[in-house]
């Protein structure tokens, strides 16, 4: 069994590889910015190594997130994982891709964290 404190470890794991792998996705789609859609983009996850490093990410956060699902309701854990890979995206693609933010989406990103903060705790 596990304690108390591992499945909100095993949440946070599950989160910082599912931004990773957005994060890493976003980075490799810069390459297409200016190519239309084609069968091409098939070939990316070959081709371009932050896809697919954002695809290897992309299956060690859902393999982690099955897991945790087996051991924690799917009304606690789906807001929560979802809320907080908000969050975490917002604040590190501000940081990491120098987006910008505005004050009702700050506003926005604080109800999040509260909101996680309610349900995970209920």
């Amino acid at each position: 069994m596990l304690s108390g404190v591992m499945i909100p470890v095993l949440i946070l794991v599950e989160n910082v590889l599912a931004v990773a792998a957005q994060l890493s996705l976003r980075r490799g789609a810069a390459a297409f910015a200016d190519a239309p859609l084609s069968p091409a983009i098939l070939l990316a996850p070959i081709t371009n190594p932050y896809i697919l490093s954002g695809l290897v990410l992309h299956g060690l956060s859902f393999f982690l997130y099955i897991f945790v699902l087996s051991r924690l309701r799917l009304n606690v854990l789906y807001p929560v994982a979802t809320g907080l890979s908000i969050v975490l995206i917002t604040i590190l693609s501000v940081v990491l891709l120098d987006e910008r933010l505005s004050a009702p989406q700050v506003a926005g990103i604080v109800a999040i964290a509260g909101g996680i903060a309610v349900v995970f705790t209920t």
